[in-house]
């Protein structure tokens, strides 16, 4: 009976999000969000886990207030425009729905929820957070920018408050948290200039959250120091450097692209000042992912790890994958070449 509630309310959670992308008006598109929020409610709950309720709880109240944003500037564009106000008032309209669409993927200066959530749900709800959840906002997002300058203060805040909290951090969790407002932060600065790249972006960024959240999942490590666990097995070292490597955006693997990609059209775009700030602010956000793997390859384990043994299937898939993660940047070049 627990499987088939999920499998209905996991359903509704993919429908409400194409009900919302999908609408040709305001109340359609809010529509469709309010079923995506009460989709995940009963998603994230598990009883095994204290945590999981009070994140749930949190994440309701958030999204709620946001939504709420949503339906007040929704009434006042519909006045605004039967009244043919002044299109300023319009404009902050706009700006304000917008800002409700950051709040609900956390989004900086709007990201107070984000981290705090994501470290008290389980690997796989947090999955969902990372990816599916902020699908639905950020197309929303993209159809209503209309002002360039609200969306570049965003992006350079998102890599500011990114970077700066990653620092020191020892749960995984929030690492990765920290580390898709930092990936956003790219995604929004290709919503601006190529629709295309910012689809591709989100393809590889999801593909590589998946590949990282099922390794963690699978040896239920939540902290930096339980990655030293990995050393006694070295196709799992390998494994967890070539998903932290693709989740970082370095060549040979698919990751690289994205950012490659991204940084070319910031060029023929001629916005040069911020390629340096994305760069430079993401290099330091590659130094944090380069702790990880220098923990991992170098402090030894002395406890017998169970939970690496055994585990032929889990080495089959993930070989697959982080195949993908290395050959996938040699096909999407020739794709895009040819």
């Amino acid at each position: 009976m627990n499987k088939n509630f999920k499998f209905l309310f996991f359903n509704l959670l993919i429908l409400s999000t194409l009900i919302s992308i999908s609408s040709t008006s305001w109340m359609g598109m809010w529509m469709g969000l309010e079923m995506n929020l009460l989709a995940i409610i009963p998603l994230m709950y598990s009883k095994t886990s204290i945590s999981s309720s009070e994140a749930s709880v949190k994440y309701f109240i958030v999204q709620t207030i946001a939504s709420s944003i949503i339906i007040i500037n929704i009434t006042m564009l519909m006045i605004n425009f039967n009244m043919s106000s002044n299109i300023n008032i319009f404009n902050m309209n706009l700006i304000m729905m917008n800002s409700a669409f950051l709040i609900k993927i956390g989004m900086a200066p709007f990201h107070f929820w984000f981290p705090e959530i994501i470290y008290g749900l389980s690997w796989m709800n947090s999955m969902i957070i990372l990816t599916w959840q902020k699908i639905a906002p950020m197309i929303l997002f993209m159809f209503n920018l209309m002002n360039n300058s609200f969306a570049i203060f965003v992006i350079i805040t998102s890599l500011l408050i990114s970077t700066i909290n990653s620092l020191n951090m020892i749960n995984l969790k929030k690492i990765l948290a920290f580390s898709s407002i930092n990936h956003m932060s790219w995604m929004m600065t290709m919503m601006i200039f190529s629709k295309t790249i910012w689809m591709l972006y989100f393809y590889i960024y999801s593909f590589s959250s998946i590949i990282m959240i099922l390794f963690l999942n699978k040896f239920k490590i939540l902290y930096v120091n339980q990655i030293s666990f990995l050393n006694n097995n070295k196709e799992m070292i390998m494994f967890f450097i070539l998903g932290f490597v693709s989740f970082m955006g370095l060549p040979p693997t698919i990751g690289f692209v994205s950012k490659w990609l991204t940084i070319q059209v910031l060029i023929w775009e001629k916005w040069l000042f911020l390629t340096f700030i994305l760069i430079m602010l993401t290099i330091l956000m590659i130094y944090i992912y380069f702790q990880l793997m220098i923990y991992s390859i170098l402090f030894n384990s002395k406890k017998n790890n169970f939970f690496l043994k055994n585990n032929k299937i889990m080495f089959s898939y993930l070989s697959i994958m982080n195949l993908f993660n290395i050959l996938g940047m040699i096909l999407i070049t020739l794709i895009f070449n040819f």
